[in-house]
């Protein structure tokens, strides 16, 4: 990537900056084996994408709520499923800001493994060796196979979050997962052992901060290396070296995206003060869909 390139890179405003490090730039510069953006949340519009989404699904909801015949009912509901299907692609797949996306991938050399968790949410991920594509594709079939038991043998205990990502309560699949989107792998396990024991996660994590907060206790950034990650630790050595490693490496790449990568730390950690009251939102709607 030549200088004229990066600095129209830096410019792109239908990509967030942090999407354009974490996502892009770290795997191009093999910082980083793989890595992930779910749309069309992290678009800088997803949120008006996802509204102009549910206003089309709106009359098929408010009918769906009528129906008492069960199997009257099913049909509906993949009826619903197609329809979202199509509005995703309408809304997100034909936009301006999807074809930057996948225009910037394509420029800079980098391989991609779109999987749709919904009918109206897609992540994708980003990597330049071919054998990661392998990989990916065994863990999204493990996680078809979750999925399917889980809607099978739902588990009551878990709530409506189980059954939306049952993925995320097995630990052999979060560590896989893990290990491919360079987490600690001490982190990565305190992860898996908390969802597994019903550990809520985002809370855990948002004390952690809070107490130390409270106590008036240092707080580094650099533990927080990647969004919607949460250390094992506030202090954990292994998140701390990777985040100054990757900080460290993308200054020598260029001073501007290392300026921009330490602002995107400190976002980081508040995203992880914010996410108990983003998931407690977030299952309020699975559970009231």
């Amino acid at each position: 990537m030549d200088q004229e390139q990066l600095s129209k890179f830096i410019r792109e405003e239908l990509i967030l900056q942090r999407v354009k490090i974490e996502s892009y730039l770290l795997p191009y510069i093999n910082l980083r084996l793989t890595s992930q953006i779910t749309i069309p949340a992290e678009f800088p519009n997803g949120a008006k994408m996802g509204q102009i989404i549910d206003e089309k699904a709106r009359p098929f909801m408010s009918k769906l709520q009528t129906i008492k015949d069960s199997r009257k009912k099913m049909e509906d509901i993949r009826d619903l499923k197609k329809f979202l299907n199509e509005s995703f692609k309408e809304v997100v797949e034909a936009s301006e800001t999807y074809k930057e996306h996948c225009r910037w991938a394509e420029s800079l050399g980098l391989n991609k493994y779109p999987y749709q968790v919904r009918p109206t949410v897609q992540e994708i991920y980003y990597f330049k060796k071919p054998s990661v594509r392998r990989e990916l594709r065994k863990l999204m079939n493990e996680r078809e196979k979750l999925r399917k038991k889980a809607q099978r043998n739902p588990n009551p205990k878990l709530g409506g979050i189980s059954l939306a990502y049952p993925e995320e309560f097995h630990e052999k699949w979060i560590l896989k997962m893990g290990k491919l989107l360079g987490y600690p792998e001490c982190c990565s396990r305190r992860y898996a052992k908390d969802r597994v024991s019903g550990i809520n996660v985002e809370k855990r994590a948002a004390n952690q901060l809070n107490k130390k907060i409270t106590e008036q206790e240092q707080i580094d950034p650099y533990a927080y290396p990647f969004n919607y990650f949460f250390p094992c630790e506030p202090s954990c050595e292994n998140a701390l070296n990777l985040g100054n490693n990757l900080n460290s490496s993308l200054g020598d790449f260029d001073p501007r995206i290392g300026s921009i990568y330490e602002e995107i730390l400190i976002d980081n950690l508040n995203m992880v003060l914010k996410q108990p009251e983003i998931i407690k939102r977030y299952v309020k709607r699975l559970e009231t869909n």
